[in-house]
């Protein structure tokens, strides 16, 4: 084989080294942009579903307190009819207790007519007879008279009793048509109270029946966003674990730091979220460094973002590293929708630097060596 040809193999051969590395690269970018799609895509439908999970929460909340007031209301309804029925009652004794007396008064005044319709033939037996009868019968006329008188006495006795019995009479059926009109009334009252009771019941019936319902798309929310929590879950540990393979010749190692938050995506004392990036980075700058830094938006602490948060407190902002530099990638496969913001450890002489970082690896401290900056998107220095 001649050395042209040679030449020419050899350069097929690198030619097709390239070509592979490049289609793995631009393999490897599209499926982290894939999974990076894939992620916000799931991140919006779980927000969605742990939002109406949360709606559902609280419109079952609502029913269960408008269902817990219809029951006082069913009760107190309850005891109204009670108390109202308990009126009829007595009323109802009241007008048999009438009845009685009536009867009574009604038997009263037989009887007294019955007297006053014998003293009334008695005094016109009197009076018809002739003075051949009182002859006959041996009675004298002052006899007569006086027996008339009597009569008459009982007479004026009787009608004054029947007067008086009378006016009971009509007292009591007064009293009695008066009850009557009132048991009447508070019959009205209880079929109202009835009704309403029953009315009740129903809206109770049917808020029951919508909490179920709710309570079931709760839980149908909820589930739906563990499922998606599962899947976020999965995708971000399929891009964690691109992360840890590196590029070129960097080296992943592990460490320890003085950051001193362990919680997950609390607030700490800069502004920014525990165990994130950007709290670490946070950290660095106002323990380490000994320079103030806060998050100045307050929902725009994101690491693309903090080009704009290091101008508005007159921090440097370069293209050119340095120890202790804060260094900030925009949004990108590997670095996320959010960037990602490191601390310079060391600017190496081949163009490469040593960083610190948090969640680089899931929520945890991580040492980097012979980073290439570029490797990750655009990026700056902060100092």
């Amino acid at each position: 084989m001649n050395q042209t040809r040679g030449v020419d193999i050899f350069a097929k051969l690198i030619l097709t080294a390239c070509v592979l590395i490049l289609c793995t690269q631009t393999t490897l970018a599209a499926s982290l942009d894939d999974l990076l799609k894939q992620k916000d895509q799931l991140t919006q439908q779980l927000d969605q579903a742990q939002s109406a999970a949360q709606n559902k929460g609280q419109e079952a909340k609502t029913l269960s307190t408008q269902i817990t007031n219809l029951d006082k209301d069913i009760k107190a309804t309850e005891d109204k009819i009670s108390e109202t029925g308990g009126q009829i009652n007595t009323v109802s004794q009241n007008i048999e207790s009438l009845s009685k007396d009536l009867d009574q008064k009604n038997a009263e005044l037989v009887k007294l007519k019955t007297k006053l319709n014998n003293a009334l033939i008695e005094i016109y037996r009197f009076s018809s007879r002739s003075s051949w009868e009182l002859i006959l019968s041996g009675d004298s006329l002052g006899s007569n008279s006086n027996e008339a008188k009597y009569v008459e006495a009982i007479e004026i006795q009787v009608k004054t009793i029947h007067t008086q019995v009378q006016q009971a009479k009509d007292d009591l059926e007064k009293q009695k048509s008066d009850l009557e009109a009132k048991k009447a009334e508070l019959d009205s009252l209880k079929s109202q109270q009835e009704a309403y009771k029953k009315g009740t019941e129903y809206q109770k019936n049917q808020k029951d029946k919508i909490l179920g319902m709710t309570v079931q798309q709760k839980a149908s929310y909820e589930d739906e966003a563990k499922k998606l929590q599962s899947e976020i879950t999965h995708i971000s540990s399929e891009i964690y674990a691109q992360r840890k393979k590196g590029k070129g010749k960097e080296v992943l190692l592990g460490g320890g730091s003085g950051y001193p938050y362990s919680s997950i995506d609390e607030p700490d004392a800069w502004g920014f979220l525990t165990s994130e990036c950007t709290s670490y980075a946070a950290w660095y700058m106002n323990v380490i460094n000994g320079k103030d830094f806060v998050n100045t938006r307050p929902g725009q602490g994101s690491a693309y973002n903090w080009s704009n948060l290091a101008q508005d407190q007159g921090f440097s902002v370069s293209s050119s590293p340095r120890k202790g530099a804060i260094i900030s990638w925009g949004a990108g496969p590997l670095t996320s929708g959010w960037g990602h913001v490191a601390v310079v450890e060391a600017v190496n002489g081949d163009g490469t630097i040593d960083i610190s970082e948090y969640n680089w690896n899931r929520y945890s401290y991580s040492y980097r060596k012979n980073v290439n900056p570029g490797d990750y998107g655009s990026y700056n220095y902060i100092w």
